[in-house]
């Protein structure tokens, strides 16, 4: 669990950089953007470290915990994406933590909602500027595909090193 804070919230936090430094966004939008991460991280650490106290709810509190992210992906991605068009990337964490643990059709549900998530909030967007016009439909759809073949990626290398692992026993 501990892989989320090693590997994806350092990439959130250069992306967040990235995302002020060269577009300087409201103060509010960067101090809460720090905020929501900071949650994410502490939660993601007390999950990470209790999940073999509970070890009854251990597959609960991993989902939970990918759901925890999806949501911190939605928040920033919402409130970034206007200032940083990388801001999408945000939603390979989620389905990708999936990849370790869950079944294949789990990540790609996973997967799914991240990607109709991203989408939907493209659209809200798109909304309050008058529309996206279908180039940028385009381009956003093509940011959903890659959101799910990534994650399937992901699950059939990780389901792979396990089966590696065990046939060296």
């Amino acid at each position: 669990m501990h892989i989320l804070n090693f590997y994806f919230t350092p990439f959130a936090v250069i992306l967040i950089l990235f995302a002020i430094f060269f577009s300087e966004p409201d103060r509010s939008v960067t101090y809460t953007s720090f905020a929501i991460l900071a949650a994410a991280f502490v939660s993601n650490y007390w999950l990470g470290k209790n999940v073999y106290r509970f070890m009854r709810w251990s597959r609960h509190i991993r989902a939970v915990t990918v759901w925890i992210n999806l949501a911190v992906s939605c928040a920033l991605f919402y409130m970034l994406s206007p200032y940083w068009a990388p801001m999408w990337l945000l939603f390979l964490t989620a389905p990708s933590a999936s990849a370790m643990y869950m079944k294949k059709w789990q990540v790609f549900l996973t997967a799914l909602a991240a990607a109709g998530s991203m989408l939907g909030l493209y659209y809200l967007r798109s909304m309050a500027n008058g529309g996206m016009g279908a180039q940028l439909w385009g381009m956003a759809l093509s940011q959903a595909v890659f959101i799910i073949f990534f994650s399937m990626f992901t699950a059939a290398m990780a389901e792979m090193i396990v089966k590696v692992r065990d046939s060296n026993r």
